[in-house]
């Protein structure tokens, strides 16, 4: 399979990628491997302020106006500290992160470009919620589809399938699980829960879980 025939979530594959990732690499290499590898995306490399030193982050978005015109569709956005220059040295924990991180939002993006295309590029149902831009965008259920994808998948890096099936059912309480190095063990859990008050019988809390399940017992 040609790395430009990806267009379903289950075919990220980031081996190759992560074969070329180590060392010390300036960011404009790191940006122009993802897109040899990616070659459905659009790179931007940001330096940020609030970001840091040594940290990172990975933001993306689809565009099925793009992807209709048969444009480039995904946009990845790569977000390193401005108080460090433009070269980065790959520790194993920083390796690791950016590997998982990308590949959740790759799985997340090339989801909606599912949906938009299996809807002949219809945008979909609004959110439930309008109380916000924040609470409507979260409860599109477009988005709850591809946070439970996002959370299966964290979920089961973590400690596998079973156990994560196990962690499921008392879910209010992993929300706020850490690893061993202090990060959440779902950060995608954590923001609905946080954002729905650690309500699990809140509707929307029980469509998320439901589809999580869905994506554990596949």
């Amino acid at each position: 399979m040609l790395i430009n025939e990806v267009t379903n979530p289950d075919q990220v594959e980031l081996g190759p990628l992560a074969r070329e990732i180590r060392g010390t690499q300036s960011l404009s290499t790191i940006a122009g491997l993802v897109k040899k590898h990616f070659p459905m995306t659009n790179i931007q490399i940001h330096k940020k302020p609030d970001l840091e030193s040594g940290s990172m982050n990975i933001g993306a978005h689809y565009d099925p106006d793009e992807d209709e015109e048969g444009g480039i569709p995904i946009h990845i956005d790569l977000f390193f500290s401005d108080k460090d220059n433009d070269e980065l040295e790959w520790t194993k924990q920083g390796r690791k992160f950016f590997l998982y991180k990308l590949k959740d939002v790759m799985k997340h993006e090339l989801l909606h470009m599912k949906q938009h295309r299996a809807r002949d590029f219809h945008p979909g149902r609004d959110g439930y919620d309008n109380r916000s831009l924040e609470y409507e965008y979260m409860t599109r259920p477009d988005e709850i589809e591809a946070y439970a994808m996002n959370i299966a998948d964290e979920l089961t890096r973590h400690v596998g399938k079973e156990d994560a099936l196990t962690l499921l059912r008392m879910a209010k309480k992993t929300a706020q699980f850490k690893t061993e190095i202090g990060h959440f063990l779902s950060p995608d859990l954590l923001a609905y829960f946080s954002l729905f008050d650690y309500d699990a019988s809140h509707p929307v809390i029980k469509r998320l879980l439901k589809k999580i399940y869905i994506y554990l017992k596949r």
